[in-house]
């Protein structure tokens, strides 16, 4: 996998190279994008494999609109977007398989969330008990600190949308692990 890069000249250069079908360039994109893509559908779907699976789709499914996309822009938003909207079609197929916590890592620290800290595979599996809307909200808000506007972006929805599954997930938030 390529390293991450971050440089905004080389990733407009492959995507320039990527639209004009170059392999090696849409190869080089995924090799940059894969990591922060993978950390955000991991912290919705713990499961590697799941995770995988929907950033394969949503890397197929960017390689699609490349022709759509302007020249210049930076691919990450729309990379996101694909991602998440993928995560929530996946969340919503498979709403009542249970969590895979044995796919979550051991060795990943407490999360601290409203002042509280909890256990990774905890909050994992309380969160896995929210309705879908309110559990990628609250993960995508609380957890990934992705601001409103983009959490309603992302998913469709109206901020103030977004703020109400917000509260109520935290308030469930609370109620379950207050005593921490």
């Amino acid at each position: 996998m390529t390293p991450v890069v971050r440089d905004a000249d080389q990733i407009r250069l492959w995507l320039e190279a990527a639209q004009r079908g170059d392999e090696s360039a849409f190869a080089a994109l995924v090799g940059e994008f894969h990591r922060p893509l993978f950390r955000l559908v991991f912290q919705m779907v713990p499961s590697r494999e799941d995770a995988e699976d929907i950033l394969q789709e949503s890397f197929y499914r960017f390689y699609l609109a490349l022709p759509r996309l302007r020249s210049g822009e930076d691919p990450l938003p729309f990379l996101r977007t694909i991602a998440v909207r993928r995560t929530y079609s996946h969340m919503a197929r498979n709403r009542r398989r249970p969590l895979a916590l044995a796919d979550v890592p051991e060795d990943l620290p407490e999360l601290a969330v409203e002042g509280l800290h909890v256990g990774v595979r905890d909050l994992y599996a309380w969160a896995a008990r929210l309705p879908r809307a309110r559990r990628l909200v609250f993960l995508l808000r609380e957890v990934q600190g992705v601001p409103d506007a983009e959490v309603a972006r992302l998913m469709g929805i109206r901020e103030p949308t977004v703020r109400r599954h917000a509260q109520m997930a935290l308030a469930a938030l609370r109620e379950t692990f207050g005593d921490r």
